[in-house]
């Protein structure tokens, strides 16, 4: 048990390291994939489709390699090397959150875009009929059916987001799983240490799951104010 507690520790020396890789490549992942989403709707044609192709082949590579190629194949560049840019792509940190960024832009603007195309031309019609001007039938008719459309696959997606930080430590980013890893190769103990980082990040997908089920419920609750209110 004293080494179960002494592991869990160690372990947890990297929370806020995987915290940090979570918060901030979801963030930026949203907006990223929000004006992906807005490109294909507001422009359909030959633009809308060459960003859906690229948000494809984003989505169709390991995330393992595109890790790989930021993080080992763009430092050689000159362009990074010789710029500003080395002092990002030099850091495994912020290398691994330009990759989960990337990888979660593909997917949610997907899914931001689905939830859009799934809105009812009807209720925007109904809108529009009660005198609604652009922006407040976004607000008060899209937006809150996007929510309800888009919510499931979207939790899904940022669970998986917080369970790919773990691919971090292979490229020398001491988070959860890296300390973890650490400590099986010092001690060649394998379960305890991996018992206890399976169990830190099924407390964070389950605090996760809660907390976007209660900013679902606000907004739900703020749109439906906002309805009757109109």
């Amino acid at each position: 048990m004293d080494l179960v507690i002494a592991y869990g520790r160690e372990i947890l020396g990297g929370l806020s390291t995987t915290l940090s890789l979570f918060l901030i490549s979801l963030v930026i992942g949203f907006v990223l994939a929000a004006a992906m989403a807005f490109v294909q709707i507001r422009f359909p044609g030959l633009v809308s489709k060459s960003v859906w192709n690229l948000m494809f082949c984003i989505r169709g590579v390991p995330m393992l390699l595109v890790l790989y190629v930021i993080y080992y194949g763009l430092p050689l560049l000159p362009i990074v090397r010789e710029t500003f840019l080395w002092s990002v792509f030099s850091s495994p940190f912020w290398c691994t959150i330009i990759c989960l960024a990337i990888v979660e832009m593909a997917f949610t603007s997907e899914i931001i875009r689905g939830a859009y195309l799934q809105t009812p031309k009807e209720q925007i019609e109904a809108a529009r009929s009660l005198g609604l001007n652009g922006f407040q039938t976004f607000r008060v008719a899209i937006v809150p059916a996007m929510i309800r459309n888009g919510f499931a696959a979207y939790t899904t997606e940022v669970i998986l987001l917080c369970k790919t930080t773990a691919l971090a430590f292979t490229v020398t980013v001491m988070d959860v799983m890296g300390f973890a890893n650490e400590i099986r190769s010092r001690t060649l103990d394998v379960y305890e240490p991996l018992l206890i980082t399976g169990f830190i990040y099924l407390c964070i997908t389950i605090t996760t799951r809660l907390v976007l089920s209660w900013i679902f419920s606000l907004i739900s609750a703020s749109g439906s104010a906002r309805a009757e209110a109109l």
